[in-house]
This record gives C-alpha cells, sequence and structure tokens, in this order.
C-alpha cells in the first residue's frame, strides 16, 4: 500500500473517540454524546445518545448506532454513512409525531473541515451544519 501525505494525519485519527454537541436551533435543544471508532481500512463505527428537547414537550432520547466510511482530503474528514439505526429511548407515541430516524438518511456524504487533530483532541466544523464537534481520544 502506498503512503499517502495524510498517513500522519491518518494515524493521530485511528482509534476510539467521545464526542459531544450541545446546540438549540428554533428553541429546540439537541444533545449528542457518541463514540466512534476510525479504523485504518477506512471505516468507522460509531454508538451513543441523541437527545431532542422540543419546548411543551418530554425529552425525546435515542439510542444510536452507525458505520461509515472515511477520508482524509485537503484538510477535510469527509464521511459516507452506509448504515444508521435509531432506538427510541422515551415515550414511543412521540416517535409518530416526530420521525427523527427520517432526518438521517443512509448514504448521506458529510464533510468536515478538521479545526483540530492531535494525539487528544478532534475539532471539525461540519460544512453543511456549520456546526462545530469536539471529540477527545478514548485512550484504551
Amino acid at each position: 500500500m502506498h503512503k499517502t501525505r495524510n498517513s500522519k494525519l491518518e494515524e493521530k485519527l485511528y482509534g476510539k473517540w467521545n464526542c459531544k454537541l450541545d446546540l438549540e436551533v428554533e428553541n429546540v435543544k439537541i444533545s449528542f454524546d457518541y463514540d466512534v471508532r476510525y479504523i485504518r481500512n477506512g471505516k468507522s463505527n460509531g454508538f451513543g445518545t441523541l437527545k431532542f428537547k422540543i419546548p411543551n414537550f418530554p425529552e425525546m432520547k435515542y439510542s444510536m448506532a452507525d458505520s461509515s466510511v472515511w477520508e482524509l482530503k485537503n484538510g477535510y474528514l469527509i464521511e459516507i454513512t452506509e448504515e444508521i439505526r435509531m432506538v427510541s429511548l422515551s415515550d414511543s407515541a412521540l416517535d409518530e409525531v416526530f420521525d427523527f430516524e427520517s432526518m438521517f438518511p443512509q448514504n448521506i456524504s458529510e464533510s468536515s473541515k478538521i479545526l483540530v487533530l492531535n494525539d487528544s483532541l478532534l475539532k471539525v466544523k461540519s460544512e453543511t451544519e456549520g456546526t462545530v464537534v469536539s471529540c477527545n481520544k478514548i485512550l484504551n
């Protein structure tokens, strides 16, 4: 396998990260706590919890798992979600009103600018949403 100029950067990305995001969009509070493992073969697997709090509704909580393919290109982390699964951990009646799984379709390509990538911190900014996600390396 040939060495790419991203090989040193890729070495830093390999392994398990804990990512967190808290934001508010039009009075909807979204909280995301997620573990993702980036593997040498260009694949990643993640698992975590996603919470939504809409005014005048109980908080909705989901368990979320996905598998993706990734690449580093010109300072960007490009990920394509191959499979995503969401399981409601809250009142299932709310799922009939809010179909949050449809907000996360399969085979979506997400490009994020790498702001920081070192041995302990990964910080990326989404090209589509403009949100910044911060991840800490999990040493195991």
